[in-house]
């Protein structure tokens, strides 16, 4: 045992003296440095520096160190990175592996010299903004890794091995100064971008690889060579100011990518009849068995189009910047939509059928013209963004269980949106911008949500989901029941007031907004009221984007405002003491109904500081269909009836009542109804409002008000001793529709 230590120890000293071992330090020969292996008696090019170098170089097959001769086999990861004085290079024969990056930067180099039978692989970028003029790809190498030749603004020529059969996406992106095609005996690799007049593939090319032809605005026309079998991702994506109008895809092509043709002023678009993977019809390209649309032309106007009723698949990319599918537009039998496979349309009317079953990443998005869609309930997978962008969207229906991740983001003008009962999850930023959203439609809950006047919460409403920005009023009262604020749920509000509940615990991450491609909405809030006896607990920020210094936060007692201002979430707002808030008990101002068959009886109690109420009658739940608006005095009496805008008068203050009570007769039996009550000050601020909804009871024949409405007869107004009347057909009413 203790022989073989002490031999360890005379190896290990030896390898020390002789400067050399498998982990030894950079050690400098001929002007390089190098890392020597003594095991395997090989040498690597090390990181260099601006001294060594420099000027022309030529790396030496072998190098001697100590008496020792090493192959030198390996140029190491950065090896020559942002060496700028480094003006050529030969590399040995002797070469076998290059790291990443290893000619990164090298803005003065003009030429790399790479003998044939050396390395498999160009690594990634290797050549990233480097001075190359020309370069020759030497054979042997079968992979060009992504972004091995990018933003290289000198570079004229590349000569490509016939030995390269993989050219990873990226891999030639942005030379400017190419003057010559970038191909080999079987693979196309690039078009320079500058390119004029008509052009001809060669003969014997079998794929056409990713980007071959993007960007080539100015080739006019494109013939592809029967033999080819592969055209890749973007490789026919001549920009949409692309100038070729027609493009026949060959009976040889068994594969096209996603996304791999874009014209611009493409109209014509076939496939030979003898192909056996695709087929094309009315300038469509569908798989053979026509169950999945590939690509559309995009400068052939379709108009009310309709897929055929075998497709079933839209492709990822199928109609990107089409602008092709005006009107209506039907799949019928569509099971799938892929990714942003009718981004930029202008199709108005969108027919989603009942059997799809997913779409994709921004399918739909930005498609301006359209103005209302409804998913579907059999949607069970769809993709972030997938309508996002269309800013004339005013309703969306919701049936399936998602709503994606910024699935209606920069919607708008969307309004309203209509919630079935599948819904179980809302990803965040769904609605992010959507400034005009006022209403959601819930019309039964189900385990997960439910709807209160246009407001969603969870089922039990212990959760505050999302508040539309638009909604009627400036005061935010939540129910009492509502503990938690979740993220998003107040995004890019603009109110006076937020009144929390006395529940209220937690708000999570940005309850008013945060940040998804660019800006958000920023929140704008006068006063928060919390009138709870605890600060509640957060998650991250949940104030992100709301201006705390400018928003008055209302507490109970002076020894939780202390807390409050020594909570690092909470201390930015200016918080001022209320102690009413905690003398009183949060005033019951839910409205009572009590329906019979034509009319209903309201009762509601006195607001504080009420000058007067507006009482509106509506026929519809997304309270467009106006039927009356009803005015009192803070004596309960009524003082003005509407019956066709919502106009309330402006009244002095006078004696106030505890509550109130009113009935209205002449309703339609067996007829849901809501309305929206609201008070308001002397100066006509909104102090609070409130709505609901109500359904008369059935049969017994109406009298009294039905007649006063009657689209048939006119009513006048008549007011004797400060009371109002209604004269119809002769006859005189009061406003509880009883003729006199």
């Amino acid at each position: 045992m203790q022989k073989n230590f002490l031999f360890g120890l005379l190896l290990v000293a030896g390898m020390l003296l002789d400067g050399t071992c498998v982990y030894a330090q950079s050690v400098l020969i001929d002007g390089l440095y190098f890392r020597l292996d003594s095991t395997a008696m090989t040498a690597s090019v090390a990181r260099q520096d601006n001294t060594t170098a420099v000027g022309d170089i030529v790396v030496s097959d072998t190098v001697q160190y100590n008496g020792r001769k090493y192959a030198v086999t390996s140029i190491a990861e950065n090896a020559f990175m942002e060496c700028k004085q480094l003006t050529s290079i030969v590399l040995p024969h002797t070469l076998r592996a290059m790291g990443d990056n290893v000619f990164l930067l090298c803005t003065g180099l003009r030429s790399c010299i790479i003998p044939d039978s050396t390395i498999t692989e160009i690594p990634f970028e290797a050549f990233w903004k480097a001075g190359l003029i020309e370069f020759r790809v030497p054979e042997g190498v079968t992979t060009i890794v992504q972004r091995s030749f990018e933003q290289m603004p000198n570079l004229q020529r590349v000569q490509l091995a016939n030995s390269v059969t993989t050219v990873s996406p990226w891999s030639f992106y942005s030379l400017d100064a190419l003057q010559d095609p970038i191909y080999n005996d079987s693979l196309f690799v690039l078009m320079p971008d500058n390119y004029s007049g008509a052009y001809s593939i060669p003969s014997g090319i079998e794929v056409l690889c990713n980007s071959a032809f993007y960007g080539c605005a100015n080739i006019t026309s494109l013939t592809i060579p029967e033999g080819v079998k592969r055209i890749e991702s973007q490789s026919l994506f001549f920009s949409g100011y692309g100038k070729v109008s027609k493009l026949h895809i060959p009976a040889s092509v068994e594969y096209i990518g996603p996304n791999a043709i874009c014209g611009g002023r493409l109209s014509t678009l076939t496939v030979a009849e003898g192909n056996t993977h695709y087929a094309s019809q009315n300038n469509v390209i569908y798989t053979k068995d026509m169950k999945t649309a590939i690509f559309g032309a995009d400068d052939q106007t379709y108009y009310n189009f309709t897929f055929p009723s075998t497709v079933e698949n839209v492709a990822p990319y199928a109609f990107y910047v089409a602008n092709v599918l005006y009107g209506t537009f039907g799949m019928p039998n569509v099971k799938t939509i892929g990714e942003c496979a009718f981004t930029q349309n202008n199709f108005e009317s969108l027919s989603l059928p009942e059997c799809l079953e997913e779409i994709g990443k921004e399918a739909f998005s930005e498609s301006f013209d359209l103005t209302s869609v409804t998913i579907p309930a059999s949607v069970t997978r769809i993709g972030d963004e997938a309508f996002s962008y269309c800013r004339n969207l005013q309703k969306a229906v919701i049936n399936n269980p998602v709503i994606g991740k910024g699935q209606f983001y920069e919607d708008t003008n969307l309004e309203t949106i209509e919630i079935g009962t599948n819904l179980r999850e809302i990803r965040a930023y769904a609605f992010q911008h959507c400034q005009q959203l006022w209403y959601i439609r819930m019309p039964q809950a189900n385990d997960y949500f439910r709807t209160i006047d246009g407001v969603l919460f969870s089922a039990d409403t212990t959760a505050l989901a999302l508040y539309p920005p638009k909604h009627d009023g400036n005061i935010i009262v939540l129910p009492e029941q509502t503990t938690t604020l979740r993220s998003g749920s107040l995004r890019g509000i603009d109110k006076d007031k937020l009144v929390l509940s006395r529940q209220t615990v937690l708000l999570e991450n940005e309850v008013f907004g945060g940040y998804f491609w660019g800006n958000d909405d920023t929140p704008l809030l006068d006063t928060i009221v919390a009138p709870m006896m605890s600060v509640p607990a957060t998650q991250g920020n949940p104030f992100n984007l709301l201006n705390q210094a400018q928003t008055v936060l209302l507490v109970p007692c002076d020894s939780l405002a202390e807390i409050y201002r020594a909570n690092s979430i909470w201390k930015g707002f200016n918080i001022q003491v209320d102690n009413t808030l905690m003398e009183q008990d949060q005033q019951d101002q839910e409205v009572t109904t009590e329906p019979e068959e034509h009319s209903v009886q309201f009762t509601w109690p006195a607001v504080e500081g009420a000058s007067y109420y507006t009482l509106i009658i509506w026929a519809n739940e997304e309270r467009t269909e106006k039927i009356c608006t009803l005015t009192f005095n803070t004596m309960g009496q009524l003082v003005e009836i509407n019956f066709s805008k919502h106009a309330p008068a402006r009244l002095p203050q006078e004696k106030e009542s505890d509550s109130f009570s009113f009935r209205y007769n002449g309703l339609d039996e067996n007829t849901d109804y809501w309305f929206t009550l609201s008070a308001f000050s002397s100066d006509e601020i909104e102090l609070y409002s409130t709505s609901g909804s109500f359904k008369t009871l059935g049969n017994p024949t109406p009298t009294g008000m039905e007649n006063i409405q009657s689209d048939h007869v006119p009513c006048t107004k008549i007011i004797r001793d400060g009371q109002i009347y209604l004269l119809r057909g002769g006859q005189m009413y009061d406003v509880r529709g009883e003729r006199l």
